[in-house]
Formats: C-alpha cells, structure tokens, sequence
C-alpha cells in the first residue's frame, strides 16, 4: 500500500467506509459490493429501440437505493472525489461484457456550460477521464450541449419532446474520431433519447462505431 493511501484513504463512494483499491472488491466496500451485486443489470450488451441499429449499450447498475444516493451526491455536493470511484465501476462492467475489445477512443455526454458553471465541473467528464487515464485510450472531447437544456433526470417532460428535441452539437475535430471505435460514456440513461443523439453526431460525423456505456440506468426494461 503506498503512502498516500494511508494519509488519505480511499473511500467507498456509497458509504463513507475506506477500501484499499488493491480490494478485490475495490471500489466498494465488501457489505456494498455484496448489495450491488443485486442490482447490477444482466442484459448489458443489447441495443434499445431508438439507438441506431448494432449500437451496444453496456449498464452497469440499476439507478435507485444507495447508488443513487451517491450519484446525487456527486453530482450536486462537489463530491467529486467519486469520479474515481464511478470510473472503477464502469471499468469492471464493460470489461465483464467485453466492452473494451476494439475501442480506440472515449468520448462522453457534456453537461452544458451553464451547469458547469453552477455545479464547478462537469461530472461525467471526471468519470470520462480517469477511464480514459487507466484504459490508456485517447479521451475525445466533441460533443456540446445547449445552454438552453437543462439535465434530462430533471425535466418535466413527456417522452416525445425529449426523444424529438435536439440538445447537442458536435464541435469538435473529424479526425479525431474518423474510423474509429467509440466508447460513449455517461451516468444515467432515462428515456435514452441523449444517448441516440449524441450516437448519431458520432456516426455522422465519421466514427465507425459506437458503444455506449452508463453508470446506471433509471429505465425499468433494463435489468
């Protein structure tokens, strides 16, 4: 165990306790990884409706009890230390599903300026890049999100105002993502409707493929 890790332990992002990250159950701790393991989701790999056809879709956890606790925390209490854990925990799912095989740059779905102002950074892009850090895959920033909208879990808004409306822009350099194969990242899939968005920008604009992978998913028909 190095140094730091016993200045400054290493914690369990859903409840406080420390966990050495040479755990095997790193990064949670044995009585929360036991209960996760009920939640995890076991169809992992399949492609929903209003993804673009073969897109892959990876989901680790279902969105409810103490993992979205966290996740909310994270999200608006600036813990954004769980970055690391989160990033560990997407890891062990798409390697489960072999997700990695083949994928030679990670991008992820942006939050919009106005959310990075009030919340101080954007938290999928922390997940994004400890994945992109430990994975050793190029991390590619292209996507943008209106000010306008504010996040889809937060909307009052019926399912074909959010699958019809257009949120995103691709702002970034073809190149970087020509031919490539894409791992698309983000925390919470709901209606799914960000996720078919932000696939097609990368397709259109010369990616050969897309998997997607998301921390948990809030819809009941994945489980």
């Amino acid at each position: 165990m190095k140094l730091i890790d016993l200045i400054f332990p290493l914690k369990c992002p859903l409840c406080g306790q420390a966990v050495s990250k040479y755990e095997k159950n790193y990064p949670l701790c044995v009585k929360c990884q036991s209960l996760q393991e009920k939640e995890e989701c076991v169809n992992s790999g399949n492609t929903l409706e209003c993804l673009p056809p073969g897109t892959q879709l990876y989901c680790a956890y279902r969105y409810n009890g103490a993992l979205r606790e966290a996740v909310l925390k994270y999200k608006f209490n600036k813990e954004i230390w769980m970055a690391k854990s989160f990033a560990a925990m997407l890891i062990k799912s798409v390697e489960k599903n072999g997700g990695f095989s083949g994928i030679n740059a990670i991008s992820f779905v942006p939050v919009s300026d106005r959310r990075i102002a009030e919340r101080g950074y954007d938290q999928v892009y922390e997940i994004a890049k400890e994945i992109s850090e430990i994975k050793k895959i190029p991390l590619v920033r292209c996507l943008k999100k209106d000010d306008a909208f504010g996040d889809n879990a937060s909307e009052k808004k019926d399912r074909y105002k959010r699958i019809t409306e257009k949120k995103y822009y691709f702002t970034g350099k073809i190149c970087e993502i020509r031919y490539k194969n894409v791992l698309l990242l983000d925390d919470i899939i709901t209606t799914g409707a960000t996720l078919a968005e932000c696939t097609r920008l990368l397709l259109e604009n010369e990616a050969n493929s897309v998997k997607i992978s998301v921390l948990a998913s809030g819809r009941k028909d994945i489980l």
